[in-house]
């Protein structure tokens, strides 16, 4: 403390000056840091914008309620040397008939060989399973999909999906196949049960005219004073 009340004007401006050389050493290395960490995420972003992005996913078919294993490239380059693991190994419930394919087997042989080239919005689909798989509870529900690939920069990153059929569940029950018959019994029903129905509303609700031996009450037309 003595010393410092003894420094002259001189003194203490070397002293500011070291502190303010020490302060400016210390932003400009931030700053180094920070644009260094810049320049990498923007890197990485320009690699990714033009990689390939293979997705893996099993997704319920349109229609026919049976399940889809889909394998597609939403990136913007071709994907090549694709290579997907499954844990735990794909199992159809599916049970096959003389002279079908064993879709266990098939999906073994799926994802057991890579796929050389799969151009840009490229998708392939493959027959799974059906709807009655979620009565089997022997078989797994959840699947953990690793997707290897080359793009045009070399080796792209190991993505990893995981697939939970039991939220799929609920699309294959509300897209079921019986679906439009139901909803069509139900206005053939309502029809039969409407008394005086013409053939016009039978038509438009039940899709033709109704079923031959079904009772349909019919209104009585008032009738004119002094007709018999």
């Amino acid at each position: 403390m003595d010393y410092l009340r003894t420094l002259s004007a001189d003194g203490w401006t070397v002293i500011i000056a070291v502190v303010a050389a020490l302060i400016a050493v210390w932003q400009a290395s931030i700053a180094r840091g920070t644009a260094r960490r810049q320049l990498k995420l923007s890197e990485r972003i320009h690699r990714e914008q033009n990689e390939p992005y293979v997705i893996v996913d099993i997704q319920p078919a349109p229609l026919h309620g049976a399940l889809l294993l889909v394998i597609e490239n939403t990136g913007p380059t071709v994907a090549r040397d694709v290579r997907i693991s499954c844990d735990p190994p794909l199992e159809s419930g599916w049970a096959p008939r003389l002279g079908e394919p064993d879709l266990t087997q098939v999906m073994q042989e799926v994802l057991g060989r890579p796929i050389p080239i799969l151009p840009p919005h490229r998708r392939l689909t493959f027959l799974f399973d059906n709807n009655d798989r979620f009565r089997n509870a022997l078989l797994s529900r959840v699947y953990t999909f690793t997707v290897d690939a080359n793009g045009p920069e070399g080796k792209v990153e190991t993505a990893q999906y995981i697939v939970d059929l039991d939220a799929v569940k609920w699309v294959v029950i509300e897209d079921r196949p019986t679906k439009h018959l139901e909803d069509k019994l139900v206005k053939i029903e309502k029809a039969i049960r409407e008394p005086g129905l013409t053939s016009r509303r039978r038509l438009l609700l039940g899709g033709g005219p109704l079923p031959d031996g079904v009772p349909v009450q019919v209104q009585q037309q008032p009738t004119s004073a002094g007709q018999e």
